[in-house]
């Protein structure tokens, strides 16, 4: 039995605002983004998984980078 696909445009605007408002460590957007996560999520509490995936994907769409600061990994919107 095949997976239905999952649209991700409104999850992925809300992800891109609140890095574009300087919320940008994985664990923040997870925090903020814990409500909407939840119809996508296979398992319970597994909304860093989720996070994880859409931003992974935005970044190989070269839509948002990442970079390291200290022991952060910080992602912001690509120029």
């Amino acid at each position: 039995m095949a997976k239905q696909a999952h649209d991700y445009t409104e999850f992925d605007k809300k992800m891109l605002a609140l890095i574009g408002a300087g919320t940008n460590t994985a664990a923040a957007l997870t925090a903020a983004l814990e409500a909407d996560a939840k119809p996508f999520m296979n398992q319970p509490k597994e909304e860093f998984r989720v996070v994880d995936r859409r931003l992974q994907a935005l970044r190989k769409k070269e839509v948002i980078r990442w970079e390291r600061l200290g022991k952060f990994v910080v992602w912001s919107l690509a120029k």
